[in-house]
């Protein structure tokens, strides 16, 4: 298998980030916290799992919050071993990235981004290069590979469902992304059976398609995400389990599936 075609999986349990000047709400905040979570997540191709997944955020002292995934693939000859992580800021319920760190190992070549961005300068530099500025222009609402999970999330809590996005690509360029609400679905996953909404993102000028459910009870925790590359390249990702801090507590409640 060639591990191109798992990097949309790989690289998006979740969805994306977006620009969030459409939130109508001239008398209410937005909302801008997520309480600590860990979310597990099976990882699955033609019906069988092939590996496991992880997402955790964890909000620190200082204001700012640490959010990380994990993927762990192994199938027939093909292993992908990945990890991702990023620093980051909430203002207004818009997610500001302050680092995003990545690497792979497995089948293939091994990978490693260390990217730092700097608001005031509107640039982002490569920390593996010697603090290599970005290709592309600086744009507002820049995310990083892994923040705009957030940013997608706190935008559905804030009440936005068709959004698109901007955000750093590994080589430093940007990538746009449009996303477009489906409906509402009724899912059985391992974790149980939950309603959630429904998004599809189109690549254009291909046949990568990539739909995402968020449940609206877990609030819009993304709970599903099915990627579909050609006919005969399908993977999806299904949630088992979360477990996450109450918002007036620091006790903690642990939900999982039968």
């Amino acid at each position: 298998m060639n591990s191109k075609l798992l990097s949309p999986l790989l690289y998006g349990l979740g969805l994306a980030c977006f620009s969030i000047s459409t939130i109508a709400a001239e008398s209410v905040s937005p909302v801008s916290t997520i309480p600590d979570f860990t979310a597990k997540y099976n990882i699955v191709h033609d019906g069988d799992i092939v590996g496991k997944a992880e997402r955790t955020l964890k909000n620190l002292p200082d204001g700012s919050f640490d959010f990380n995934y994990k993927t762990d693939i192994e199938w027939l000859i093909f292993s992908d071993h990945r990890r991702e992580t990023t620093t980051n800021k909430i203002v207004d319920g818009k997610v500001i990235p302050l680092t995003y760190k990545s690497d792979r190992e497995g089948t293939g070549k091994d990978k490693f981004y260390h990217w730092q961005f700097d608001q005031a300068n509107k640039t982002a530099y490569n920390l593996k290069k010697k603090k290599k500025p970005m290709k592309g222009e600086w744009v507002d609402g820049l995310q990083s590979k892994l923040s705009y999970h957030l940013q997608s999330r706190l935008n559905l809590i804030n009440g936005v469902k068709d959004f698109n996005f901007k955000a750093l690509s590994t080589s430093g360029g940007i990538s746009t992304y449009n996303y477009e609400y489906i409906g509402k679905e009724e899912l059985m996953l391992p974790f149980g059976v939950i309603d959630a909404i429904k998004l599809r993102r189109k690549k254009p000028n291909t046949k990568q398609v990539t739909y995402a459910w968020f449940a609206p009870r877990l609030n819009y925790l993304m709970v599903k995400l099915h990627q579909i590359e050609s006919d005969f390249q399908q993977f999806q990702a299904e949630l088992v389990s979360i477990e996450s801090a109450s918002n007036d507590s620091d006790s903690t409640v642990i939900s999982k599936g039968n």
